[in-house]
């Protein structure tokens, strides 16, 4: 795999994905407008924003699949299954416990109406897009290329995937806490922490891509299963 292309499979997504990121930000800081009167996209803009994540990089990452190395044994799967598990259930403890205060979240009943179909074509996306897009995004950037990086700046494409070191371990667990809210950082740091144990384990990027899909989908049902909407 040649540089240019170990940039347009790893990183790119992960841009596109954070594009789109700041674009919420900014409807959300310029035209949103929480009243009654407003239309679902003004009161609401992530529902409009989420369903364009997971079309615009999901349409992406169908294009560059063939660049993606799936091969992974079943054990090492496996391995990836059980640390998603794991990792998650570490992270939602202060939010079954009760320990983070229950504000905002995702909660389209609230903007449609709870008899209305497209909450449940939100909940759809929404899924979609954790179970999905952000599993393959995030680890496609975090595992795939970050952290070959870190050993190696100017031929990242050289470094097989699982290669480590303890600079790559500190950079790419703290910038994966960081970018989660100051709440979740514990958690987070043990998430990555095990992640990364994950592709040192298994020297491949898939199993860790299903620890990432495994413990969104935990994730998500808690979410709706507990009602704990500020968990997504």
């Amino acid at each position: 795999m040649t540089e240019q292309k170990l940039f347009r499979t790893c990183v790119v997504p992960f841009v596109l994905f954070l594009a789109l990121n700041m674009l919420l930000f900014v409807a959300e800081s310029s035209w949103q407008w929480d009243h009654p009167s407003a239309p679902w996209y003004q009161r609401a803009p992530e529902m409009l924003i989420y369903p364009l994540q997971v079309v615009v990089c999901g349409a992406y990452l169908w294009r560059i699949r063939r660049g993606i190395d799936w091969r992974a044994s079943v054990p090492a799967c496996l391995l990836g299954v059980l640390a998603g598990v794991v990792g998650i259930t570490v992270w939602l403890v202060p939010y079954v416990a009760g320990w983070v205060p229950a504000e905002g979240g995702f909660t389209p009943e609230k903007i449609f109406g709870a008899d209305s179909a497209l909450v449940g074509v939100q909940y759809a996306f929404r899924f979609a897009r954790a179970v999905v897009v952000v599993a393959l995004v995030e680890e496609l950037f975090w595992r795939g290329y970050l952290m070959r990086w870190c050993i190696n700046r100017d031929f990242p494409q050289l470094v097989p995937i699982g290669q480590g070191s303890w600079v790559s371990y500190i950079v790419v667990t703290l910038a994966f806490m960081l970018a989660h809210h100051p709440v979740d950082y514990a958690g987070a740091f043990v998430y990555g922490t095990l992640a990364y144990g994950v592709v040192l384990r298994t020297r491949c990027l898939l199993p860790v891509i299903l620890m990432h899909a495994v413990a969104n989908l935990m994730m998500g049902l808690c979410a709706v299963s507990l009602n704990l909407p500020h968990l997504w």
